[in-house]
């Protein structure tokens, strides 16, 4: 594919948004009115591995990223990850729950790029990749980090 005016560049961007921020939205909707049961152990892609560890996570700066990060979970009909639901085992398998519905989202969401690689330019699915891609991997970093702490307290707990 040749090199696209810049009239032609702006269609393809504004279609692209609408297309990526719709099918975000719709994950991000459809996500909260999932069964709690779908969400209540690690399967499928997002099993916990053994490379999953908190110090690993920290050596990212995870923990930085945490902290700067806005938290989007309410906004769709989902609950706010950004406290935990309390300290007793029961709060933090509901709070566990939540984080495993999060890393779905942004798992789900990274992905979505792919759906305009058929319509784009090289460049434009390079400039998707590093904003839906690359964006919805640090959030999922940050829940995948925080599953990991969750998931060895409740070891610790039930211990």
């Amino acid at each position: 594919m040749g090199a696209l005016d810049p009239g032609e560049t702006l269609r393809l961007l504004l279609i692209d948004l609408v297309i990526l921020a719709a099918l975000a939205l719709l994950i991000g909707f459809v996500a909260p009115r999932c069964p709690n049961r779908w969400f209540s152990r690690d399967v499928g892609p997002l099993h916990l591995t053994r490379w999953d560890r908190v110090a690993l996570y920290r050596r990212l700066g995870i923990r930085w990223f945490a902290k700067w990060l806005p938290e989007g979970g309410s906004w769709m009909g989902g609950e706010s990850k950004s406290n935990l639901f309390g300290f007793d085992a029961d709060s933090l398998r509901a709070y566990l729950i939540e984080v495993r519905r999060g890393e779905w989202v942004h798992f789900l969401s990274a992905f979505t790029f792919l759906v305009i690689v058929p319509f784009n330019p090289w460049q434009l699915i390079l400039l998707w990749f590093l904003i839906v891609g690359v964006g919805n991997t640090v959030f999922f970093l940050v829940l995948r980090y925080n599953q990991v702490r969750i998931t060895s307290l409740l070891a610790r707990m039930t211990r």
